[in-house]
């Protein structure tokens, strides 16, 4: 009876956030596109706001939360509003490519929910902590710091951010308790939001159909990926929306390109996980890499622009952690050059096996040879590559501090924390295949290498 409640709480976050629909980047976009973005921007406007009210002393209720993110919201669209919108190519795809994206996104997506529901899709993290948090959040209206002191809550991983809880404990508050075996379907709205996202950033590189394509290629890969790495109801999928529509976002701007969106995206990311700085400041480092190479006008305010976001949200976060005695920041494995270096052996045969994806490793290996095959200028392609060669170098660095032999971790966590990665190689390796310029280089080379048989001819 609750479910509904809850899903409705959840799709709600697109209201929250409804101001960044109206944003000059985003205003000729489709109306799924402006919905996504306008998703997860709501979804860092009540965790911020969640954070906000519980250190002010105020009990969380449905319209105490959405009081401030509606306002914000509110106040930025009708600003954004009085600005140029930002053009954008008509989302156009052929009957071919539009029957790929129905027939294996809708697919994909069908049977990631049938898993999400079924719970054939939700790993052990989501009861001992994820929902533990959620429902403990919903029940005392706030951020239940006792329960973050508590010593015996160690396991729970205390010093995470607290989007993913936040964002269930207000559908909880909507449906007066936590419906534990309707939440992990909020993964699928996750990966589903994505897609148009995704779809209309590629727009702007490629052409209709090749956009397309890339975004059903996505939505397979990443449906099966969620599905067998157990990631329902975690903090996976959030993690993977925010980083994959930052790196899209940056892989097809221009040096005028807005950074609003990947900026507020990374913002969502740090919010989410630890590994989501990890993967933020590879990010920013990959694009400030691509501004210096392109040596792009007004470097540092773009680098500025791009960075400031994510390190206020993780500022928030660190600061309520302070504000309430816990002590802020993430807890490591052991100290920072504690490694053990015996288990390098096991790291790296086994970390490969974990990167299965649900697909034999197909997933990251069509990509990977794509994008060999197409041999693209690196530079533009920095920030995904510096996502997933730096995400993977992460985990080597990682694990080398267990001091036990770290095979289990590796099948635990590595299915899961390397999606973002997946994901950025997916879409630079469609970018770079599908790009219209290289098929033009390409056509001019055939064409000036057939001139001199033709003049020869008799």
């Amino acid at each position: 009876m609750n479910a509904g409640p809850f899903l409705l709480a959840t799709l709600s976050l697109a209201i929250l956030g409804g101001g960044a629909a109206f944003h000059p980047s985003l205003r000729h976009a489709s109306l799924p596109a402006r919905a996504a973005a306008a998703m997860g921007f709501g979804a860092v406007l009540l965790t911020l706001a969640g954070m906000l009210l519980t250190a002010a002393g105020v009990r969380w209720s449905v319209p105490a939360l959405a009081a401030i993110p509606l306002a914000v919201s509110l106040a930025a669209g009708f600003w954004w509003r009085r600005r140029p919108a930002v053009a954008m190519p008509p989302m156009t795809a052929g009957r071919a490519a539009r029957w790929t994206l129905v027939g294996a996104g809708g697919v994909s997506l069908a049977l990631l929910g049938w898993a999400l529901v079924s719970g054939s899709a939700t790993s052990v993290d989501y009861l001992f902590f994820w929902g533990v948090k959620a429902a403990r959040f919903a029940d005392v209206r706030g951020v239940d710091v006792g329960l973050l002191r508590w010593p015996f809550f160690v396991h729970a991983v205390v010093d995470y951010p607290p989007l993913v809880p936040i964002v269930q404990a207000f559908g909880a508050i909507a449906a007066g308790e936590l419906p534990w075996r309707t939440v992990p379907l909020t993964s699928l709205f996750w990966v589903a939001a994505a897609a148009p996202l995704l779809r209309s950033l590629l727009r702007r590189r490629l052409d209709g159909d090749s956009a397309t394509a890339v975004t059903a290629f996505w939505i397979a890969a990443m449906s099966a990926s969620v599905t067998t790495s157990l990631s329902g109801a975690n903090a996976e999928a959030p993690l993977l929306f925010f980083e994959s529509i930052a790196v899209a976002a940056l892989l097809t701007e221009d040096a005028a390109s807005s950074r609003f969106l990947p900026a507020w995206m990374l913002a969502g990311a740090v919010l989410t996980k630890v590994e989501g700085t990890v993967g933020a400041i590879l990010i920013v480092l990959g694009a400030a890499a691509h501004d210096v190479l392109e040596r792009r006008p007004a470097l540092l305010r773009r680098s500025a622009g791009l960075a400031l976001p994510p390190a206020a949200a993780l500022s928030a976060w660190f600061l309520f952690q302070h504000h309430f005695g816990l002590r802020p920041g993430f807890r490591g494995h052991g100290g920072f050059f504690a490694l053990h270096f015996d288990h390098v052996g096991t790291v790296l045969s086994r970390l490969p096996l974990a990167l299965e994806a649900g697909t034999f490793g197909l997933s990251w290996l069509l990509p990977l040879v794509l994008l060999i095959a197409a041999r693209p200028t690196p530079g533009r392609f920095l920030p995904a590559f510096a996502l997933s060669a730096g995400l993977l170098a992460f985990l080597v660095f990682d694990y080398l501090h267990d001091r036990e032999n770290p095979a289990i971790r590796i099948s635990w966590t590595a299915p899961r924390v390397s999606q973002p990665a997946l994901s950025a190689l997916i879409l630079a390796s469609g970018l770079a295949s599908f790009d219209p310029n290289r098929r033009r280089r390409s056509s001019t080379k055939s064409d000036t290498a057939s001139v001199p048989a033709l003049t020869a001819a008799p």
